[in-house]
């Protein structure tokens, strides 16, 4: 049975929503649905009629949960279903950056996705720009804050910032889908920005802000570890004019926000960009499928962020190449091949002593 995973406590919610109804439907085994309402509590049903079903609860299921070291999920202390992979479509915190990853391998669970580590990094913005620089790649110039810094010298961190140069582009540290971002012009919208920011997150990156540049994604498959990964298509969103609020990425009017596929930036910028986003896959230990972003500008080509469980699992980067079905397959066989890499090393320990009582 697959277990998919969506919903959750963060502010991404509703858009794991439709990840995880999409994924459902295309997926060809048989799967179990399950929903992580906004309280965190947990809900097994195997169809979901509709988003709008899910979000007003109108769906026969039952509150279920893990055991660690147990591959099942549970109901009232019953065996209700045996998991033999978790297909992830989580987005935000407490599904995408880490913590059910770790929950999962506690219970030996494969999952698809990326393992706990690069989805800490990927979710990081400051982390992530790290492995990106460690890898050779170019990220705009940034300076960090935290809330306590800000509480106790709001000026210096003000400066920090300006040293930069406006205008300058605020951001959570630990959020994806645009959500608290802001861009500032002058002093003052910078500390509307940052009390922004700080509202959703008690770290954050501030950027200098590119102006009149062209925003391409790139979406990977496959394992770091593997030598050979499956790169998407690129593609450029149209019909913005600085960068893609929430609202526009999954609340606006769909004609308004088209996409270019693949991007219009000559075959060799396709290609270089192609190259960038698996060498930003690999920096950062990615498993499964990720979507890099990019930010161009004449001939400089920028990192701008990578998502570790991308919207629509960016199925529609690979519609080229495969269908949606075929995506889920290769991702299922990807996370059992990295739970049997895993298993098969000798990282858990082996009691050498008798333990009393047993």
């Amino acid at each position: 049975m697959i277990a998919v995973f969506f919903g959750g406590r963060s502010c991404e919610h509703d858009i794991s929503v439709i990840t995880g109804l999409q994924a459902m439907s295309a997926c060809k085994k048989k799967c179990v649905g399950v929903y992580i309402d906004a309280d965190g509590v947990w809900w097994a049903a195997e169809c979901f009629d509709s988003v709008s079903a899910v979000r007003n609860n109108r769906f026969d299921g039952k509150r279920v949960y893990l055991r660690p070291a147990e591959n099942y999920l549970y109901h009232k202390n019953k065996k209700l279903y045996k998991v033999d992979c978790a297909l992830l479509c989580m987005h935000g915190i407490l599904g995408e950056d880490g913590s059910l990853q770790g929950l999962l391998e506690m219970c030996g669970i494969p999952y698809t996705g990326s393992g706990v580590m690069a989805s800490a990094i990927g979710m990081n913005k400051i982390k992530s720009k790290q492995a990106f620089v460690g890898a050779g790649l170019n990220v705009l110039p940034y300076v960090t804050a935290t809330h306590v810094n800000y509480n106790a010298d709001a000026g210096a961190v003000l400066e920090s910032a300006e040293s930069l140069g406006y205008p300058v582009i605020v951001k959570p540290c630990n959020l994806g889908s645009s959500i608290g971002i802001s861009i500032a012009e002058d002093r003052a919208q910078l500390y509307t920005a940052l009390r922004v920011a700080f509202e959703w997150d008690d770290v954050v990156i501030i950027e200098k802000a590119l102006l009149d540049f062209t925003e391409v994604n790139c979406a990977v498959l496959g394992d770091s570890y593997d030598r050979d990964l499956i790169v998407s298509q690129t593609e450029q969103p149209v019909g913005w004019k600085t960068f893609l609020t929430f609202a526009d990425k999954y609340a606006g009017d769909v004609k308004s926000l088209r996409h270019k596929m693949p991007a219009e930036i000559g075959a060799e910028k396709n290609e270089l960009v192609q190259s960038l986003a698996e060498k930003a896959f690999r920096a950062v230990g990615c498993s499964g499928v990720a979507r890099v972003d990019f930010m161009i500008k004449c001939d400089d080509i920028y990192v701008n962020e990578i998502n570790t469980i991308p919207g629509s699992l960016s199925s529609p980067l690979f519609s080229e190449q495969m269908p949606f079905s075929k995506l889920i397959d290769k991702l299922i066989e990807c996370a059992v091949d990295r739970k049997q890499r895993f298993d098969a090393l000798k990282r858990t320990y082996t009691p050498t002593i008798p333990i009393v009582g047993k």
